[in-house]
């Protein structure tokens, strides 16, 4: 099923591995490496122990998990480029009043490996005119 491997360095003997709960998940569990309090309405970087060696021409997404969003907690997400050999690291946003603790081995976020396109930028004066234009934010209406 999965053609491509992707080597994993545990920082700390504890770490877990990334792991898929379905074969065909798009995203890979991430897991906290030790016991994190996140005190209300501030981020806290969540130590995950583990560094990757992402192939050529991708790069990883660290997103949010929906069972831990819904606790209002938010992953903040992150870019991991294919030649960074740190740690993993998930910055969580805590929007609760309340402190919120994830525990050692808990799932926090996920990580997606995309492939990746490095294109040349040109800067112009002009773009080719499309139907949508420039229209953004709340453009196309709210229902």
């Amino acid at each position: 099923m999965n053609p491509i491997t992707i080597k994993v360095k545990k920082l700390d003997p504890r770490a877990l591995l990334p792991h898929r709960a379905h074969p065909t998940d798009s995203g890979a569990d991430l897991f906290a490496l030790e016991r994190t309090v996140l005190p209300a309405r501030t981020v806290v970087k969540v130590r995950t122990g583990i560094a990757v060696e992402l192939p050529e021409n991708t790069s990883g997404i660290i997103w949010g998990k929906s069972s831990v969003e819904s606790k209002g907690i938010k992953a903040m997400a992150g870019l991991v480029d294919a030649p960074y050999r740190g740690e993993l690291l998930v910055c969580m946003y805590n929007l609760n009043e309340t402190d919120f603790v994830f525990e050692a081995g808990q799932k926090v976020a996920q990580l997606v490996v995309l492939p990746t396109i490095y294109p040349a930028f040109e800067e112009t004066d002009t773009l080719s005119d499309t139907a949508r234009g420039a229209g953004g934010f709340g453009s196309t209406g709210e229902h």
